[in-house]
């Protein structure tokens, strides 16, 4: 009977525990980003982005193609992190080989200020312009 009387405990706590889980708030949905990037005035032919939440660290990678951007991200105040890259030749165990390299520079990723609002409203249209390292 002891028995009997621990599966009803552990029960009632799993039960107990799923309601509370039950209890979180969903995320909000994604919403449509767009916009514009370019490097010292002109479009930026390739490269992403990414929308960042600094306080969890969310974030939503957005491709760049022809100067412009589109896809989605969840709203709220967003850090902006802008990458391209291109090869960079460097000698390892004695070989020449093309390595990625980001060309723009950290002020606009690693070390971004860069923010925006991305709302449930939107139209959520950004444009940026960036500098080269």
């Amino acid at each position: 009977m002891a028995h009997h009387g621990r599966v009803v405990v552990f029960l009632a706590a799993a039960l107990g525990l799923s309601a509370v889980g039950g209890c979180r708030k969903a995320p909000p949905p994604l919403v449509p980003v767009s916009g514009t990037v370019s490097v010292e005035g002109k479009p930026l032919p390739e490269g992403f982005l990414y929308f960042k939440t600094i306080e969890t660290g969310n974030l939503e990678r957005v491709e760049i193609g022809g100067g412009h951007f589109e896809g989605k991200a969840h709203p709220g105040k967003r850090r902006v992190e802008i990458y391209a890259e291109r090869p960079k030749r460097v000698i390892i165990d004695g070989k020449e080989v093309d390595v990625p390299e980001n060309y723009i520079d950290p002020a606009y990723n690693t070390e971004s200020t860069l923010t925006e609002d991305v709302t449930l409203e939107g139209p959520n249209r950004f444009t940026f312009d960036v500098k080269k390292k």
